[in-house]
């Protein structure tokens, strides 16, 4: 009996466990696959591109004007500014438009829309400054280009948040694939503005459809 017992004793022992007993062994242990992650941001539209692109242009002309007539943007800064020191002021602002076209293109090869903002909302306080200048300098000549300056660069931010708002739409889960019914696609006031305003102006510049001839 004692041996019977001893030797029972020792094949529990070296009993091995069973395959898939322990977490991750054999198939029942198998976690599952992760889904495909997301393929790139939901807010970017392929127009995007052109937009970034025009404020890395426009920005590094800026730039390099800057430096081939760097008196004459002294000269400029000292009828605005009066005894500011203009070497200053005009190392600090292309400092500054060095960085906004940094953010651009940042921007463009991250796809980022949100990146696309510093540098049009920059621009676009910078004319609104120049104006109000003009106005205090009596610069009546130099008014009229920067107002229209500031409109393009308010209306390219207009139409970068419409994008913004058209991709993020279109990228949005239908309902009951994985999202709350209208909880994927709701739009604000604003972003539904921009994106009808878009759709109104494509329509309009968009080839007319002939109409069809009576047989």
């Amino acid at each position: 009996m004692g041996a019977t017992m001893t030797a029972g004793e020792n094949a529990d022992q070296g009993a091995t466990p069973a395959a898939g007993s322990e977490p991750g062994g054999g198939a029942g242990g198998e976690a599952p696959e992760a889904g495909p992650g997301p393929r790139g941001p939901a807010a970017w539209h392929r127009f995007h591109y052109a937009v970034g692109v025009f404020l890395i242009a426009y920005g590094s002309t800026g730039l390099i004007s800057a430096v081939l007539l760097w008196g004459d943007r002294q000269d400029e800064i000292e009828g605005y500014f009066g005894s500011v020191p203009a070497t200053a002021v005009l190392v600090l602002v292309k400092v500054l438009e060095l960085a906004l076209v940094a953010s651009a293109a940042a921007g463009v090869v991250l796809r980022r829309d949100v990146l696309l903002v510093p540098p049009t909302a920059g621009w676009m306080a910078g004319f609104a400054m120049l104006a109000v200048l003009d106005v205090f300098t009596a610069r009546w000549g130099a008014l009229l280009p920067h107002l229209l300056y500031l409109a393009a660069f308010v209306v390219l931010l207009f139409l970068s948040y419409g994008l913004s708002a058209k991709a993020q739409l279109a990228g949005a889960p239908e309902d009951g694939e994985g999202d709350p019914p209208g909880g994927g696609g709701r739009l604000t006031r604003t972003q539904g503005f921009a994106l009808r305003a878009i759709n109104r102006a494509a329509a309009l510049t968009g080839p007319r459809p002939r109409p069809e001839r009576a047989d």
